[in-house]
């Protein structure tokens, strides 16, 4: 498919667009350089914060870049206690899309020490 952006540029369009399908606005942050490459609002108020990740091998959460995890720990306990903004991490990989939200990235508090 070419360079690792176009890459990156071709998922975070799916996930935008699929989100758009559910009733969000949503919108890449290119060139942000942070956790976040998908922010998405809805109707009621429901805010995602997505990271989006793209491998040809099997992945999940427990071996994705640890500064990615790092700062999306650090996000969702920002926002553990609000119902209105999620902390998501969307991984494509082997065809498949896991998804993995607030609660799962909460779970990894073990493995950020820092």
């Amino acid at each position: 498919m070419g360079s690792n952006y176009k890459i990156g540029y071709y998922y975070e369009q799916k996930v935008r667009k699929m989100l758009e399908k559910e009733g969000y606005d949503a919108w890449r942050t290119p060139g942000s350089h942070s956790a976040i490459d998908i922010i998405a609002i809805n109707k009621e108020g429901k805010v995602k914060l997505i990271q989006v990740k793209k491998n040809k091998r099997d992945i999940d959460i427990n071996n994705i870049n640890y500064i990615d995890l790092y700062e999306l720990y650090h996000l969702a306990e920002k926002y553990k206690d609000s119902n209105n903004v999620d902390i998501e991490l969307w991984i494509f990989s082997n065809n498949k899309l896991k998804k993995y939200n607030k609660d799962d990235i909460l779970k990894l508090k073990d493995i950020i020490s820092l």
